[in-house]
C-alpha cells in the first residue's frame, strides 16, 4: 500500500470516529436539541460506517479507536456546539462539502480490491454534506429522510 493511501484512510478512520463520537454526545442532550431526529439519524450512519470501516481497517493494519487527539478534538466541537450551534453548524457543513474531494484522492490511490468501498466512504460524506446542506436550509425532516433512505440503500 502507498503511503499517500494509508495516511488518507487512517486520517477519514480518525474523521469517522470523531464524528461517531460527536452524534452521541448530540443525541445524548434528548429533548433539548431541537434537531434531535436528524441528530439521530446521522448517528445512526456512522455506527453503519463502523461496521462497514472496521473490517477494511484492519485488512490494513488500522485501527477504528479514536486517538488522543481525535478525542481532544471532539470535546473542543462539543464545546463550540454548544455556545454556537449554528455556527458550528455551518462550519462543519463547509468542511464537509470541502472534504467529498479529499476523499475522491483516497478512493483514486486505493487498491483495486476495495474500489466499491471506498466508492461508499465518498458517497456517504456526500449524504453527510447534503444533509447537514438541508438542515441549514431548514429542511431537518428532508435531511433526516435523506440520511435514513441512504442507510436504508447500503444497509447490507
Amino acid at each position: 500500500m502507498s503511503k499517500e493511501f494509508i495516511n488518507l484512510f487512517d486520517y477519514e478512520i480518525q474523521n469517522r470516529a470523531f464524528a461517531l463520537a460527536s452524534m452521541e454526545a448530540l443525541v445524548r442532550t434528548g429533548d433539548v436539541n431541537p434537531n434531535l431526529e436528524f441528530f439521530k439519524a446521522y448517528l445512526e450512519l456512522e455506527k453503519l460506517n463502523q461496521k462497514k470501516f472496521s473490517p477494511v481497517a484492519s485488512k490494513h493494519q488500522l485501527s477504528v479507536e479514536p486517538r488522543w487527539w481525535t478525542r481532544t478534538r471532539t470535546r473542543l466541537g462539543m464545546c463550540m456546539s454548544n455556545i454556537m450551534p449554528e455556527t458550528s453548524l455551518k462550519v462543519i457543513h463547509k468542511a464537509t462539502v470541502k472534504y467529498v474531494a479529499q476523499l475522491q484522492a483516497l478512493e483514486a490511490v486505493s487498491p483495486e480490491q476495495d474500489k466499491a468501498f471506498f466508492a461508499y466512504v465518498v458517497a456517504q460524506e456526500q449524504a453527510q454534506a447534503d444533509a447537514v446542506g438541508l438542515l441549514l436550509a431548514g429542511e431537518p425532516d428532508q435531511g433526516t429522510a435523506l440520511l435514513t433512505q441512504f442507510i436504508a440503500e447500503n444497509a447490507q
